[in-house]
């Protein structure tokens, strides 16, 4: 998981629906650098936290919060543009570890369950830390997330997600693999496997609701998956819209709420440069909103916020994995 960068150029047809239930109800696009560089708060996780009735978002290097109609509240790291550099939201305790990459994450009983690694060192120290969704402050707990012993060391925490009704956490390695990895999240220690009848690789997020997983993949066809905790059965539910042209585009997190009919919604993060050019900070991060069929009103998302700058160096924002 990292960054890429709008304009909506060259985009071609929707990725085919291949379950029936789930259809793409409308999107949102969030420049990089508005005035609260919304879109670039956008570009690593997502999740609804119940007790506020506000999403927070996750980037490499910190959390946001916003209202339920998608407004933004505050942000806890930022991209100084007179200096040029980072303005990290990981706190000193952590990033003096070497913690510098945030994934995707879940927010249980008010507490947010932040996966941290370590980009510059391959992604291979694997841990959670524990954040307050009210106030986005570290509450300085931190969990090892490394998984099964036979795990590649590399990138096993690159989101997390909470089954609420269980209290069991997971988590995945990022190369192709048939199994999760379980945790008990109340001090994240490791558990055992899942086993998956599919293997599945390039997860950026995943939420868990009435026993089944949901799964956003940045694989060629840019598939969500859901996943039967019960039974390890994997099937794709939808995939993404593609890009035409010398475009990069990259799946991100994904957050999942119900809705007060009975109906499901399903917001997905992509983050997309439209000129593919590494270090140009002329991106924006699409939000798309999946709902079931039977879904007859849908939240609503604001109009495409303005790009104010581009061209702009984004040394040190641009993460990528080989």
């Amino acid at each position: 998981m990292r960054l890429l960068f709008t304009t909506a150029a060259g985009i071609l047809a929707a990725g085919s629906v291949h379950a029936a239930t789930w259809t793409l109800a409308s999107h949102a696009d969030y420049a990089f650098l508005d005035d609260n560089q919304t879109g670039l708060q956008m570009t690593q996780g997502v999740a609804w936290n119940a007790e506020a009735n506000e999403w927070v978002t996750s980037w490499q290097y910190g959390l946001a919060r916003f209202t339920e109609d998608w407004q933004f509240i505050e942000a806890s790291g930022r991209f100084d543009l007179e200096t040029g550099r980072i303005v990290s939201g990981i706190p000193a305790a952590l990033a003096d570890r070497g913690f510098d990459h945030i994934g995707d994450f879940e927010i249980r009983d008010g507490i947010v369950h932040v996966p941290l690694d370590s980009a510059d060192d391959h992604y291979q120290n694997g841990h959670v830390a524990l954040f307050d969704a009210a106030t986005l402050s570290y509450t300085g707990a931190l969990h090892e997330m490394m998984g099964a012993p036979t795990n590649r060391r590399d990138d096993v925490a690159s989101w997390t997600a909470i089954d609420h009704e269980t209290g069991l956490g997971y988590g995945k390695e990022w190369a192709l693999g048939d199994t999760l990895n379980v945790y008990d999240t109340t001090d994240w220690s490791y558990l055992g496997t899942l086993q998956m009848d599919q293997e599945l690789k390039r997860v950026q997020g995943a939420k868990v609701l009435d026993g089944m997983m949901y799964l956003s993949t940045d694989i060629g066809t840019k598939s969500v998956y859901s996943l039967d905790l019960a039974t390890g059965h994997v099937e794709e539910l939808f995939q993404l819209p593609i890009f035409e042209g010398d475009i990069r585009f990259e799946t991100e997190g994904l957050a999942l709420r119900e809705l007060a009919d009975g109906g499901l919604e399903m917001f997905v993060e992509m983050v997309i440069d439209p000129d593919a050019v590494e270090g140009q900070f002329d991106g924006y991060t699409r939000l798309y909103r999946y709902v079931l069929e039977n879904d007859p009103a849908p939240v609503p998302v604001p109009a495409t916020l303005p790009l104010v700058l581009s061209g702009l160096a984004a040394f040190g924002l641009i993460r990528r994995r080989a």
